[in-house]
């Protein structure tokens, strides 16, 4: 399959169109996650500041860990989409890497937001109960931060969730086909450009007929002239 032609078919205005506003979109929401997840790094450094003489699950630094994946997927989707929308039926590679991998971390951040969640909701149970043990010196701090966190992780689960609702409502007008479908669109480009070749009287006088190239008028043949018979 020659990628130059699937780069350079044409597409129409309304396409380009509806691309930028689907990557404004996208970066709405990154600029969000970029956001939410710094929030995460912050109150999961406080957590771990004021945990003295705390134990599991306090110590994991969960909103850390998982607000570090969600701003990666933040800053994925913001360099996506600044990306160039004019091309064709098929993005250029790095567009297609950067929405593709910023697809593949909103999955994993659904299951790390989903950790992050349990276990804020672990350590603020724990420093209900006035447990010391597990909560530290600081168990009145330590409830506010956890219930914090849980609210922000909750935030963040959200947000991945519509950004995998993004990607399958936009995948087709963005360009993300599978490898087969990206045979069939490639043979749905061909017969288009056929088709409007026949309906360009220019074009079709070029090729010389209906049939294009090799079409019925274009051979001129000749009659064979009849036998000829001698009268011996």
């Amino acid at each position: 399959m020659d990628s130059s032609n699937l780069l350079d078919a044409n597409v129409s205005h309304v396409t380009v169109e509806k691309r930028k506003v689907a990557l404004s979109q996208l970066s709405k929401l990154s600029l969000i996650s970029i956001g939410v997840s710094l929030a995460s790094i912050l109150l999961g450094i406080l957590i771990l500041v004021y945990s003295r003489g705390a134990g599991f699950p306090i110590i994991t630094g969960a909103p850390v860990w998982s607000g570090a994946t969600f701003l990666l997927s933040g800053i994925l989707g913001h360099l996506a989409s600044k990306s160039d929308v004019h091309y064709g039926y098929f993005p250029p590679p790095r567009v297609r890497c950067l929405l593709l991998s910023h697809y593949i971390i909103c999955v994993s951040c659904m299951s790390v937001c989903g950790i992050c969640f349990g276990y804020s909701i672990a350590g603020a149970s724990v420093c209900t109960a006035d447990d010391e043990l597990q909560c530290g010196e600081n168990v009145q701090t330590e409830f506010i931060l956890n219930i914090l966190s849980i609210v922000v992780s909750v935030f963040m689960l959200t947000i991945a969730i519509v950004g995998c609702i993004f990607f399958c409502v936009y995948r087709k007008l963005l360009g993300l086909y599978r490898p087969v479908d990206m045979l069939y669109q490639k043979r749905i480009n061909d017969l288009e450009s056929r088709i409007r070749t026949l309906e360009n009287p220019n074009m079709q006088g070029q090729q010389q007929g209906f049939g294009g190239q090799y079409g019925y008028n274009s051979f001129n043949t000749t009659t064979a002239p009849p036998p000829v018979y001698s009268k011996e």
